[in-house]
């Protein structure tokens, strides 16, 4: 979907690692800085990177120490990537026995700031620093922390195959619980509103009005968590361009609840059990 000017540039290699049976490298190529950034490419980087990213366990954000450079094309990279992904992201700050003690303190410190800005959350990313090649070390002050954080990221990486595990698992779960908050919502919606949709009366804000006490309703009724409710005015932009409400179940069978609450109680933490278990997270 990429057209053949990407297919002629997408490259693949086998290298007889160990830890490569059971993980797959992708290599996007480096991005570009200064006058390269006026270059077009001859395909879209942006959304490719987006589509690995998305498909992808882990996330390795490569920087150099000697020459820490957030670029306008590395911006665009990060915020595709970024939703739905920030647990998977982690910088690597390489090369950095290339610089001395103060310059590598103020080009941390400048990597967190910088990153702090793009992903506007609290919580910093993980940085791993080091000289991840087999030469010696140019400055040895922070050798220590090099040799941790090797292990660290080579840890993290061994382990990818049970992390991907248990996320796809609990991908799986919050779908289910997902599924479960609408099949109820969209009952208390129908018998609340039926007949009355597709008249003018209904404005955005009227709607959001009403479903806020629906979903305070639903929420009693069904036992549903604060944290799996859909955001009130995106649903209701999203029920606005609704023309025939009667696609809507008006009643359910309360058995439909009972099967979904046990699969993901009961169902799925036998399968992985079984599997050589892995942790589900199925917290309310």
């Amino acid at each position: 979907s990429f057209g053949t000017s990407f297919l002629s540039h997408f490259e693949g290699s086998i290298c007889p690692a160990p830890l490569l049976r059971h993980v797959t490298l992708i290599d996007t190529p480096g991005i570009l800085s200064g006058e390269k950034q006026r270059l077009a490419r001859s395909y879209d980087f942006v959304r490719v990177a987006q589509w690995f990213a998305d498909r992808s366990d882990l996330i390795l954000l490569l920087f150099d120490a000697h020459k820490l450079d957030i670029s306008d094309e590395l911006k665009q990279v990060i915020e595709a990537i970024r939703p739905h992904n920030d647990d998977k992201i982690r910088c690597v700050l390489n090369k950095a026995d290339q610089v001395g003690r103060e310059q590598l303190v103020r080009v941390y410190g400048s990597l967190m700031w910088s990153m702090g800005k793009i992903f506007l959350t609290p919580e910093n990313v993980r940085v791993y620093s080091g000289s991840f090649w087999e030469r010696r070390l140019l400055h040895s002050d922070f050798k220590d922390m090099f040799q941790s954080d090797e292990k660290l990221l080579t840890d993290e990486l061994t382990n990818l195959p049970v992390v991907s595990a248990e996320r796809k698992v609990n991908e799986f779960v919050k779908r289910v619980r997902m599924v479960k908050v609408y099949v109820c919502i969209l009952n208390k919606v129908r018998r609340r509103l039926r007949g009355m949709f597709g008249m003018k009366v209904w404005t955005e804000d009227k709607l959001v009005a009403a479903l806020k006490d629906i979903f305070m309703d639903a929420k009693i009724e069904y036992r549903l968590s604060d944290g799996d409710m859909p955001d009130v005015e995106a649903f209701a932009k999203k029920l606005l361009t609704v023309h025939d409400f009667n696609i809507f179940p008006y009643r359910f069978d309360k058995k439909l609840l009972s099967s979904l609450d046990k699969l993901i109680q009961t169902d799925i933490p036998k399968l992985m059990e079984s599997a050589g278990g892995v942790e589900i997270s199925n917290s309310q």
